[in-house]
């Protein structure tokens, strides 16, 4: 199926609005709350793959941005690390409960989303405004 012109521009700027990140960290819990082990299963590999990807998505939503979408960006990198943190400390401090190598792969990928891609919304920011050339 072709997608016309505004479909597609259409299709760009709701991929845009949405936090990716989240589905990481839903990802986490919905595992934790359903009891289902990451490890050797075809779970974690889907994790993986579904992380990075994320992350990719993530970096090309914060190329061409605007101010307002900078400040969401932002807004989104800290929740997302602020409820990650909060994942990690259950699992730490909840006796039955431990972190995994998954864990911990996820928590680096939000903090890499959280570092790197308001950088790239500002970069872009300055470049589109002409600022520093």
């Amino acid at each position: 199926m072709i997608l016309a012109k505004g479909n597609d521009n259409s299709l760009i700027k709701t991929i845009s609005k949405f936090p990716w990140m989240l589905l990481v960290i839903a990802y986490l819990v919905l595992a934790e709350q359903f009891d289902i082990s990451l490890d050797n299963t075809i779970y974690g590999y889907v994790f993986i793959t579904m992380s990075i990807v994320i992350l990719f998505v993530e970096m090309m939503k914060s190329v061409d941005i605007t101010s307002l979408g900078f400040f969401m960006d932002l807004f989104w990198a800290v929740l997302t690390v602020i409820i990650a943190t909060t994942l990690l400390a259950y699992l730490y401090f909840t006796p039955d409960k431990s972190i995994t190598f998954f864990h911990w792969l996820g928590y680096g990928i939000i903090l890499a989303d959280a570092l790197l891609n308001p950088f790239n919304s500002f970069r872009s920011a300055l470049r589109n405004f002409d600022v520093g050339s």
